[in-house]
């Protein structure tokens, strides 16, 4: 870095504080009522005849459209700032929020919510990291969780947030208040700001190393297209591929079995705790007895991130083994959560896997960038990311299909608890392969 763009970023340090402020809010407004599907949707499914399928395939579609829309972002950002890019994924996201509000039965869901916020919301995450990653270097890990943290005390709250607006204004008002809240993605992403830098290939503070070294870069890049226009088209498109996906990543055999473990464990997390409402419903529990379960995960997720970050502070934890580990301590507890029905010992399982969900969430994107360099880690997590999607939308429909065919919520459970299998089973052989 330059002694004039070091003088800059010291200069505007403090939008940084705003960045944060930002990447909260989007965040909260993005995710924060993902878990209440259940507490939102349950009477609606009811009345329309809906089935559970359509709603874990819309998740499936979701998870998958988050990698789409972080490919969309990386191509737009060679032509326009990434703040440009992240307002075009908030108005993405706010309109499928919007067409919510008038679907008629959940099968409308995989496209206002699957397709449409799942794209925009996943052209505002790599915006909001990017962002941040630029004006936080030396501090980065412990502002980002605070960032976290603050994030996730206010999603304690957010399911009995959901329960009263649902008990005032049911669903139609309650999703009315969800767009309301949606629209605040768009201030998150005019906060974006990098002052007077225009970054082409979404690098972050630490990659960047002067104004003269990022002329030098595009003037090779202008030469590298002007090489590209004598080539035939075919070769145009295969070179475009391998650009904008870095496929090279995908010859580490390693890595491919990270993101095979992975992707089924983040599947099964997230279907899991998504149907949870449903479940509890299902044993009998009223809507604030469910409400304050939601609750009890969500401030366990927060203790379990607080609590990791306080015992790497002492102890040097590999990742791989903490998520190995995680996994198959989380298999065993929801074994247990499902022949229990007592709600004190539901709540007490719920608090448990929060903690360990927790420790999923932070042990995942850090696997990945100890496998891979620096310079492929964005490619490398963006491909874990459409792996991920891949499993999602291939086996959210038939997850649905398991609580519809035997109108039950066991079996499905049963079969989300079974899709941890691979990352337990895979991840040893590997091991043993390895030593060998």
């Amino acid at each position: 870095m330059d002694p004039e763009t070091k003088d800059h970023k010291q200069k505007y340090d403090s939008w940084g504080l705003v960045v944060c402020f930002g990447t909260i809010i989007t965040f909260i407004a993005g995710i924060g009522h993902v878990n209440s599907f259940g507490l939102i949707y349950i009477d609606f499914m009811n009345e329309t005849g809906s089935t559970a399928k359509s709603l874990t395939t819309a998740h499936g579609v979701f998870a998958i459209m988050l990698a789409v829309g972080g490919i969309l972002l990386n191509i737009m950002s060679n032509r326009i700032p990434l703040q440009l890019g992240g307002l075009i994924g908030a108005v993405l996201f706010t309109l499928g929020s919007l067409l919510t509000i008038i679907i008629s039965n959940t099968n409308q869901l995989p496209i206002t919510f699957g397709v449409l916020q799942g794209i925009g919301f996943g052209i505002m995450v790599p915006v909001c990291y990017s962002t941040f990653n630029y004006y936080f270097v030396r501090k980065r890990t412990a502002v980002m969780s605070l960032c976290k943290s603050v994030q996730g005390i206010i999603l304690i709250w957010y399911p009995l947030l959901m329960k009263r607006t649902m008990n005032l204004y049911g669903m139609r008002g309650t999703l009315l208040i969800i767009f309301g809240i949606s629209l605040h993605t768009i201030p998150g992403m005019l906060s974006m700001k990098k002052k007077d830098i225009f970054v082409r290939s979404m690098k972050t503070a630490s990659d960047v190393k002067g104004v003269k070294e990022s002329e030098n870069v595009d003037l090779l890049q202008e030469k590298d297209g002007d090489i590209e226009n004598n080539k035939n088209k075919l070769n145009k498109i295969r070179r475009g591929i391998l650009e904008v996906l870095n496929l090279k990543v995908l010859k580490d055999p390693v890595y491919c079995n990270i993101c095979i473990g992975q992707s089924f464990v983040n599947f099964s997390d997230l279907t899991f705790f998504i149907l949870l409402p449903m479940l509890l419903f299902q044993h009998g529990y009223d809507k604030s007895q469910v409400a304050t379960c939601i609750s009890i995960g969500a401030g366990a997720d927060v203790a379990g991130r607080c609590l990791l970050t306080a015992l790497t502070s002492f102890v040097k934890i590999n990742t791989r083994t903490l998520f190995f580990v995680t996994t198959l301590l989380t298999l065993i507890l929801r074994i247990l959560l499902l022949q229990i029905r007592e709600f004190v010992w539901v709540a007490t399982a719920t608090a448990s896997l929060g903690v360990l969900r927790a420790w999923l969430h932070i042990a995942s994107p850090l696997i990945i960038s100890d496998q891979v360099s620096h310079e492929d880690f964005p490619a490398a997590y963006a491909l874990f990311l459409l792996a991920a999607g891949i499993v999602n939308v291939t086996c959210s429909p038939f997850i649905g299909m398991l609580k519809d065919y035997y109108e039950d919520y066991i079996p499905a459970f049963y079969a989300l608890t079974a899709c941890c299998i691979p990352c337990l089973v895979l991840w040893p052989i590997e091991l043993l392969l390895r030593k060998k």
